[in-house]
This record gives structure tokens, sequence and C-alpha cells, in this order.
């Protein structure tokens, strides 16, 4: 470790170092009677303050990514973004995107579960963050703020936002068709065309194409399920697989010179094995099935009791069933902004969007066709927002806004059925489980400058969140089992008139039930504190509160809901362009305390979310960028995070502890059982100690051949803990990747990209769930080696 760190901060303290003397070296070396060549850093413009602005001159912590850079960089998806910004933490599980920033956020992929680093496209935040529509096509240019948001636009937001614009339709016209193909058989097909109509109207339209047909690893099959010590059989079919498409278009119509409006729809469909827990952690046993661990009947194929399953390949599983995520949504928004004279300009954003999706899983991550689960997941929401904001030209900068939002979340139904359901005569259970959210919002932030170098910004919101849940758990009989025909038993109800089942579940009790519903009300607020040094030097400081509204557990919805998260954020940080604006350098200080964080848990071998008491992330980050010569540009950026629960033992107050942890059974071998410690003092989940990201971009013209386009990234990332326990953790990593383009001279509007990710073939984990039965400690993994070319045509 000692090692590692120490190679990190060689190498910082090298490319900072190296850049100054580089180009005084390069200044020194230009003959004295020719001009000198100029190269600069570009300017980076960001709306993270809902106005455009130098990312520079933006006092708070944010990192800007332009689309170019995104494709340069090869990256595709919103999972690979946490490869440029260390401070972001990235995974997916079950089709929807995990996000941490600063170690703050949750990774919860339930249905209604809202995310405290919510991601955002064309300013519509997206309650549930399904990884297929953020695939990275026709992107202008992503942001990254860290810190709470809230006083400025959209949901409230707890620990940051992940925002992503797409290209805009303009009067230029243009089209660029990308195909490509690598390894494991994968197909790539991009298009992106935008085209004037009038003086006044253009429209664009991008399309994307994924389909990889062969997979990482292999589905294994027992030799002898009553005795597995004789292992698996060869061979086997593929697995971690997927395919998918998306379409996105624009409309941009511009009737006067001072009202614009903005027509935007969207398509996914996807199916994907990638992302789902499949297989024991590394390093980790599973086991067969037992019944007394998760409540189903013994099956004749099954040892009794349970042995421990052989050990796998890294990217092999053994399932009985093929588990995926199977999707399909769409969504529409439109966007009017329109100048008010002198005084303002307004801005509406209504924005409906629906996704059906379907996650089929295996009961037991084992060849033992036992259990098998469908969910079926609601996932449905609509947005207004409304701001005033000032003109960009006023001395005093202001915005006031309004945000309402109506989602719908859970699952309807969830289907369980299978051989161990059979066995004690149950056809399938049926759970439904749906919240609904209603939230109102008016929020208002102002910049008042104190001189010329120096401002003041205030921001307040008011947020109030109106949650409503309904749940039931209804068990279908076969017939003979209850009289000669099927019987249904409602086992649990759970809305505004029912909270519980009577005896054995048989009867309902009727009345009044206040924990069906919950209204939250909280204000939150900001305040800044800038001041330039320079015109390419500026320091702030800046304390925020932020808040995620409580939630409903919707699998089940059985239980009153969670209290809300509350993080207030603490941060310093300084802003410059150094070296004639050839070297930026970013550094910022930060403190989070969080009160009653909502954190995974597990009941019953189902996802549950459930409240820590408090925790406190606190760190430092920095990023630099130098462009040491002509067309050569590096980057380098780094974060130290300390992030620990401070009261996880007693939450509740009822005497017991609440964090849970697993320890394998004695009695159920490979099988998991439950228990509760105090975690107060352990670090929190996908919260790396240490990580760094890096890489160069180099651009040149080669008389006679044509331009060549080179870049290479890497990224490394101390060991971390995957639950609130700190038992199972993901041993460091270094990913590299690298990409070099060329564009004949011959034929400027064709390109050859040859690219590579995780150079290095390094395995690695994405996500992580304990469950106590024989699944254990399961995961999924990260891509290994993955190669590939793609022709580019650009007109």
């Amino acid at each position: 470790m000692r090692s590692r760190l120490m190679l990190g901060c060689a190498a910082i303290a090298g490319v900072m170092a190296f850049a100054p003397s580089a180009l005084a070296q390069v200044e020194a070396a230009a003959p004295q009677a020719q001009p000198q060549e100029t190269y600069q850093l570009q300017d980076i413009v960001v709306t993270a303050q809902k106005r455009a602005q130098n990312v520079q001159d933006t006092p708070l912590s944010v990192t800007a990514v332009s689309g170019e850079a995104l494709v340069s960089q090869g990256i595709t998806n919103v999972q690979e973004l946490s490869r440029v910004d260390p401070a972001l933490q990235i995974g997916m599980a079950t089709g929807t995107v995990t996000t941490f920033i600063r170690g703050i956020g949750n990774p919860v992929t339930t249905s209604g579960n809202e995310a405290s680093v919510p991601v955002y496209i064309d300013d519509v935040y997206f309650v549930r963050a399904s990884a297929p529509f953020f695939d990275l096509v026709s992107v202008d240019r992503v942001e990254v703020l860290k810190g709470p948001q809230g006083t400025l636009f959209g949901r409230n937001a707890s620990g940051g936002v992940i925002s992503i614009y797409t290209k805009d339709p303009s009067q230029n016209a243009e089209m660029e068709a990308r195909m490509g193909y690598a390894n494991y058989e994968t197909m790539d097909l991009k298009f992106y065309g935008n085209m004037p109509i009038t003086d006044r109207l253009a429209a664009n339209f991008a399309f994307s194409w994924h389909n990889q047909d062969q997979g990482w690893g292999r589905n294994k099959k027992l030799v002898d399920q009553l005795d597995t010590s004789k292992g698996y059989q060869p061979g086997g079919d593929d697995y971690w697989k997927g395919h998918s498409v998306s379409l996105r278009g624009k409309i941009l119509w511009e009737p006067t010179d001072t009202t614009a409006i903005k027509l935007i729809g969207y398509y996914q469909n996807s199916w994907s094995q990638i992302g789902i827990y499949s297989r024991p952690f590394p390093g980790t046993v599973g086991g067969s099935p037992d019944p007394a661990h998760n409540g189903a009947g013994a099956i004749p194929n099954a040892p009794v009791p349970s042995q421990v399953l052989p050990a796998l390949d890294f990217y092999d599983v053994s399932l009985a069933e093929e588990q995926y995520d199977q999707s399909e949504g769409w969504g529409v928004s439109a966007r009017i902004d329109q100048e008010l004279g002198n005084f303002a300009d307004f801005v509406s954003i209504s924005a409906y969007r629906k996704n059906k999706e379907l996650y089929h899983s295996s009961g037991n991550y084992s060849d033992y066709d036992w259990l098998v689960y469908d969910l079926n997941i609601v996932d449905k929401q609509f947005s207004q927002e409304f701001q005033l904001k000032s003109k960009a030209a006023s001395k005093i900068n202001w915005i006031l806004g309004a945000y309402y939002l109506n989602a719908d979340g859970g699952f309807n139904p969830t289907i369980i059925g299978g051989p161990g359901q059979n066995a004690n005569g149950i056809d399938y259970i049926q759970i439904l489980g749906q919240q609904k959210v209603k939230s109102y919002a008016g929020f208002g932030q102002v910049t008042v400058p104190l001189g010329e170098m120096t401002n003041i910004t205030g921001g307040l919101r008011y947020t109030v969140d109106k949650v409503a849940g309904h749940g039931s758990t209804d068990v279908h009989f076969f017939p003979g089992v209850f009289g000669p025909d099927p019987f249904v038993l409602r086992a649990q109800q759970f809305d505004e008139n029912n909270d519980f089942g009577g005896p054995l579940g048989i009867s309902i009790v009727d009345g009044d039930n206040p924990n069906a519903s919950r209204t939250f009300k909280k204000w939150t607020y900001k305040g800044t504190v800038d001041h330039k040094f320079t015109d390419d030097i500026m320091a702030y400081a800046t304390y925020s509160r932020g808040y995620k509204a409580g939630t409903f557990n919707t699998l089940p919805l059985d239980q009153k809901a969670l209290q809300p998260e509350v993080v207030d954020t603490y941060e310093v940080g300084l802003k410059t362009e150094l070296f004639d604006r050839r070297v930026r350098l970013n550094i910022a200080g930060f403190w989070n305390d969080l009160s009653n964080p909502q954190i995974l848990a597990q009941r019953n071998g189902l996802v549950f979310l459930k409240n820590a008491g408090s925790a406190r992330t606190k760190g430092i980050e920095f990023d630099a960028t130098a462009v040491v010569a002509q067309g050569l540009t590096l980057r380098l950026g780094g974060t130290y995070l300390d992030a620990k629960y401070r009261d996880f033992g007693d939450v509740d107050g009822d005497g017991g502890l609440d964090c849970a942890s697993y320890v394998y059974s004695p009695t159920a071998p490979g099988n998991l059982d439950q228990i509760n410690i105090n975690c107060s003092g352990h670090r929190m989940p996908y919260a790396s100690k240490w990580k760094f990201s890096g890489g160069f971009t180099y651009n040149t013209e080669i008389n006679g051949f044509g331009e060549v386009n080179l870049d290479m990234n890497g990224n490394w990332s101390s060991n971390f803990n995957w639950d609130a326990d700190n038992l199972i953790k993901e041993r460091a990593r270094f990913i590299l990747d690298g990409a070099i383009g060329v564009t004949p001279e011959s034929w400027d509007n064709v390109q050859l990209r040859f690219w590579m990710k995780n150079i290095t073939n390094r395995k690695y984990n994405i996500n992580y769930y304990a469950q106590a039965s024989g699944s254990a400690f399961s995961s999924a993994p990260g891509a290994p080696r993955t190669y590939g070319g793609e022709l580019v045509f650009k007109f």
C-alpha cells in the first residue's frame, strides 16, 4: 500500500513538475526569429449554475467532460465515467446504475428508491437510473456536480448530480456514422444526423445499436447434483451477454429572436445478463439450496444437508435459470426559453417517462432448479420545472424556480415460483409493492458582488414530499391443498386501511393505517463566498445542506417509510490556470455530516433499505490538466476519502443491533446465517480511500499520411468495502484503456479507430449482495480485456 501511495504521489509531482519545465524547454528551443507557437487550454463552459459559465469561474467542485473527449477516451456509458473522475464510484446491478460521490450514495436498485446521486439527461431528472437510458451517444458534455444540489434546479440531491447534455439541433448540417466490431462477437452501430429545416427550425436524430453475442464466461453444470465434490461438467453455454438499441430525436424551433422551443423524444430496448448478481464473490463459496434458509420446500435432486458448491472460474456461473434484465422504455420532454425583455429569462421544462422492466432471477445462484423470481418493475414519472433567472449581463445574478414531480415506482407484481414452492403445495407467491411520490418545491439562489473580485451567494429551497405506499402478498395454492379448487391466501396487506394480517395471515384487519403515507417537509440551503486573487486564480468556501426524501421498501411493502437522509457539507476550494493558461489545477477539501443515511440491507432473500444513525465523510481531491506541447495534453486527478459510520448500532432504540452481517451456517454448508452487529466506526461501502486517474491525448498531422489521434487513460483505486459490516472487500485495481485514430490525408471525412479497454485484463467486480441462503456472498464481474476497431464517417 505504501509503495503504491508513493508511486501515486510521485506521478502527481512528476506531472506538475514536468509541465512547466517542458513548457520552458519548448519555448527556449523555439527560434527567436520565428513567431512563437501558441497552445493553451480551451475554456470549458458549463451550466452547473443554470447559466453558461466558464468552469473555472464556478465556485463549486464540478468535473466537465466534452463529448469529443468522451469519444477520444472511449467512454461509452455512465458506468465508465468513474475512470475520468476519481470522486465517482459507479457500478451496475440488476439493470440499474449505482452512483456514489465522495462516499455518499446507496447501491439499492429496488424500484421506487431514489439515488443520493441522481442522473439527469437534458435537464430531466430520472427517478430510476436504468442503464440503457445512459448510452453516451450524441453527447455534447457531461457535468459531475459534487455536494448537495437543490437550490438551483430539479429534485433534491444529497450527494451530488451527474448531468448529461446531448447535442442540440443547429443550423449546420452534419452527419456521423460509426460501425464497430470487437471481441466477444460484439457489434456496434451509431448514427447522428443534424439538419436545418428553415432558418428558425432544425432537427437532429441519434441511433445506437449494440450486440454482444458471445459471453465472457460459461454457465457450468454439476456432474452430480447430489455430490457437489465431483465438480462441473466441461463446456457450458455462453454467459454475460447483452444487446440494446436506443433512439433520441430533437426539434429546435426559434419562432422569434427571444423564444426557443425544444422538443425531445427517446426510446430504448435492451436485454442483458451483465451486472446481475450470479455467482459467489471470488474467494467465497455458495451452497446448494437449504429449505430452512428460504422457507421453500425440499426438492429430490438437492442433497440434505446442503453441500458447498465447487469453485468457479472468475467469469463462470452455475445457474439452472438464466438470469437477465429486460427493459423497454420511452420518454418525451419540452423546454421553452423565453426572454422577458431586459428583466429576466423564463424557462419551462416538462417531461414524461415510462419504462417497463422485467428482472428474471434464480432463487439460488446454483445449478438447482429450485426457485424462480420474476420482478415486473414499475417505473414512470412526470415532472414540471419553472425557472425565472436574471439576464446573463446582470450585475446581480439570481434565479427563482418551482419543481413538481409525480412518480410511481415499485413491483407489480413480483412472482416467486419454482419446484421449491411447488413442494409446499404452492403454485406461486405474488408480491405487490408500489409507492407514489408527489413532490413540490420552491427554490432560489442569488449571487451578489462585493467589489470587483469577491462574490457572495445564498440559496434556499423548501420541499414537500408526499409518499404513499400500498402492497400485498398473495399465496396461490394448488387444488387439493385447501379443498378441490385453487386457493389464494392474502398473507399480508399494507395500504391506507390495512397494515397487517390476522392469525396465520388468513384474515385482514380493517382500520386506519397512519403508516401507509408520509409527508416530509424540509428546508435546505447553501451559502458560498468566492474571491478572485487574479483573473486565473479563484478560491471559494461553501456550506450546503442536502436532503433525500424518506421512502418505502417496495419488495415487499409491509413497513413504514424510512426517515429522510440529510447531508451537511462544508467545502473549500482553489481553482487556478497557470503558465499562460497551459496548466489548469483545481483542489478542493470537503467534510460531509450525514444523518439517517439510507443503506442496503437484506430480508428473507430480498433487497431491503434501512436507516443507519449517522456517518461522516471527509477528504481532499484535485484535478490537473496541462498542455505540454502542440497537440499533447496530460490529465491527472486524485481523491483521498475517509468515510465512516459514526452511529450504526441500535439505531431504532429497540435494544437490538441493526447492522446486518453474515456467517456460514453450522448446519447448512455453503449457506449464510444473518447476524446483527455494531457497525459504528466501520468504513462506508463503495468508498476507496485513495483513487487516481490520469492519461494523455496526443493529436498530430503527418505529411503525406494524415491526422493521428492517440489517447491513454489509467485509473487506480485502493480497496473498498462492499457493505457496512466491512466483511467483504474489493481489492485494489488498476484499469488501463487506450485508443488510436487515423484520418487519412486523402479521406478527411473518414477515420479508422482502434481501441482496447482493460488492457492488463484486470479481474474486478462491479457489485455485491449478501443473502442468508446458498446464494451467500454474490456478485457480478466487470468486463475483461476488450478490443476492437471502428470505422467512422463524418460529413
